[in-house]
């Protein structure tokens, strides 16, 4: 898995996967999967796929 760095806050954050938003009115979108790094009880997240690329940067850890 990687790790990606929120380009605004600078919070890091882990992709889990990538997968399909399945409702009506955007069946067939394309989502990421991604948690809080490093931390106990992440909290999990969805955004959509294009907007995750242009808010986080991949970085080696």
């Amino acid at each position: 898995m990687k790790v990606y760095k929120h380009t605004k806050t600078g919070n890091l954050y882990l992709k889990l996967d990538e997968v399909k938003n399945c409702t009506n009115a955007n069946d067939g979108q394309e989502m990421v999967l991604y948690c809080e790094y490093n931390k106990e009880n992440p909290l999990k997240f969805v955004r959509e796929k294009k907007e995750f690329l242009e808010k986080f940067e991949e970085v080696k850890i």
